[in-house]
């Protein structure tokens, strides 16, 4: 998880009652706003939370949305697609990513462009 310059504000939650099930956050920067941190708790994946967060986190842009992955196929269905150019911001994101959070898989830069 990206933990670099949180803020409450930039998180949305799934709970049951009292019980976390997931979160998404949306990083505003200069000219673009990144969709960052969506996780959800092991047992309660595969049951659409997920999908609500990613929605949630797409109306609430209000600029270019960008996201760095691993797994581009969950986000594609959205309106995703990987680009090849994108603002410096998630160049430095996607930096952070390959030398900080170290994966096996590779890490790919999305736009939202909208469902077509």
């Amino acid at each position: 998880m990206d933990d670099r310059d949180l803020k409450k504000e930039q998180f949305v939650i799934a709970k049951r009652g009292n019980e976390l099930l997931g979160f998404g956050r949306i990083r505003k920067h200069k000219g673009c706003d990144e969709m960052c941190s969506l996780g959800i708790i092991t047992k309660e994946r595969n049951k659409g939370i997920a999908k609500l967060l990613i929605q949630n986190r797409i109306a609430l842009s209000t600029q270019p949305l960008y996201l760095v992955c691993i797994i581009p196929e969950m986000f594609i269905p959205f309106g995703f697609k990987i680009v090849n150019e994108y603002p410096p911001e998630l160049q430095n994101k996607l930096e952070y990513c390959i030398h900080d959070l170290v994966v096996e898989e590779e890490y790919v830069v999305m736009k939202y462009f909208g469902n077509k």
